[in-house]
């Protein structure tokens, strides 16, 4: 029997995660099972499927350290093939601990990101393999790496 393919969706539990199950549907992704790692929340618990919740982690790095590794034992003890994330706290060590393990990653810049670039994607940017971006304007923020897509929302 084939494995199936494992997405992780990363974001954080309002804006970011609701813009990746409304980028990544069952047309997008198929019949790939999707483990999602956001914070714990009312909306949150009510997922379907595989969840890993973290603790929000703002803007202290040393919260960050222990989410690292928390991804690097998740990321192997599922067997992942793919990581999307769209940024926020729990993004960052979702791509670093992607690029560790050699898996593939895509960072979708959000859809508020219209003239600015936000925090999470300019950390995130030179680990994703794949950085995408909504607004064509956005590019001069980010180099070269960043592709063009338009609005996917």
């Amino acid at each position: 029997m084939k494995n199936k393919f494992k997405i992780i969706f990363a974001g954080s539990a309002g804006g970011h995660i609701t813009e990746l199950f409304a980028i990544l549907n069952k047309e997008v992704i198929g019949d790939s099972e999707v483990i999602v790692l956001t914070e714990e929340t009312e909306r949150t618990k009510s997922f379907k499927g595989e969840n890993y919740f973290f603790k929000p982690m703002g803007y202290n790095p040393f919260r960050y350290i222990p989410a690292l590794f928390r991804c690097l034992y998740i990321f192997r003890k599922e067997k992942i093939n793919l990581v999307i994330t769209n940024g926020a706290e729990i993004g960052l060590p979702s791509v670093i601990a992607a690029k560790i393990l050699r898996i593939p990653t895509i960072f979708i810049d959000i859809s508020a990101a219209a003239s600015v670039p936000h925090l999470a994607g300019k950390l995130c940017y030179p680990f994703s393999d794949y950085f995408l971006i909504q607004y064509p304007d956005m590019k001069k923020h980010y180099g070269k790496r960043a592709k063009y897509v338009g609005g996917i929302i």
